[in-house]
């Protein structure tokens, strides 16, 4: 490949607009350093879901994917609320997590994980069908992601990246600590999906086949309710678009 690398990045959002303020014109600074300068041509897409449905990010990363893959040859997913101080976007032999540092978690549990700041190969993300829809609200599409890079032999990688994470409530838990009934929802489905009980404790079905093969970036449905219009400060090779789902979620089991 001739040139340098086309990086598409796609940040999921929904009344977060403290945050995507913050977050531009940092990123945007953070490609023009002279240590990126002409290494990365880069390309922001906000994909804003629109209000009546839960929240439902793995769906809106399918549709940022959608739109902006075309235009790029590699891809990024990341969350509207993680700065970089100092990290790694090249080109990721393997599906990478970006960000290590920074975050509220001991090191141990970070490399168990799959979220944050990704970076994939096209091919790998679309062997992998994707993020799943069936996530709603907050949490496991990810490491749901996880799961289907490893049953195509693509297990992620970590790069040592140091973020700055800008303050907000943890919308999985309620203000004394518990998991909201939402987040154990996912909990259940990402378990059910990708684990068996054993006698010692839980292992990882083998489940080559499996139903996310026809769940996922193939079968997300959208309805784009503005067109991709320029976002953050000049310079910045950013847009924002409004898409409704055409999903719903499923009944609570």
């Amino acid at each position: 490949m001739s040139g340098a690398r086309r990086l598409g990045i796609v940040v999921p959002y929904r009344d977060r607009q403290q945050h995507l303020d913050a977050l531009l014109p940092l990123l945007a600074d953070f490609f023009a350093s002279p240590e990126l300068r002409g290494a990365l041509t880069v390309k922001l897409l906000v994909v804003e879901q629109a209000t009546g449905l839960p929240f439902n990010r793995g769906m809106i990363k399918n549709i940022g994917y959608n739109l902006l893959a075309p235009e790029v040859d590699y891809i990024c997913f990341h969350d509207v609320d993680l700065v970089p101080l100092d990290a790694d976007y090249s080109w990721p032999s393997q599906p990478a997590m970006a960000c290590f540092h920074g975050l509220d978690f001991k090191p141990d549990f970070v490399r168990q994980l799959f979220g944050g700041v990704v970076l994939l190969q096209k091919l790998h993300f679309e062997a992998a069908n994707g993020y799943s829809n069936a996530y709603w609200n907050w949490g496991f599409e990810d490491v749901d992601l996880r799961e289907r890079l490893l049953r195509c032999g693509l297990p992620p990688q970590h790069r040592e990246g140091t973020y700055r994470k800008l303050p907000h409530n943890d919308e999985g838990s309620h203000p004394d600590g518990k998991p909201t009934e939402a987040h154990q929802q996912n909990q259940r489905k990402y378990t059910s999906q990708w684990f068996r009980k054993t006698e010692t404790g839980w292992a990882r079905k083998p489940n080559l086949v499996g139903a996310w093969r026809a769940e996922g970036l193939n079968s997300a449905q959208f309805d784009q309710l503005t067109p991709r219009c320029p976002i953050g400060p000049q310079g910045a090779n950013a847009e924002h678009v409004i898409v409704a789902l055409r999903h719903a979620p499923e009944a609570a089991g």
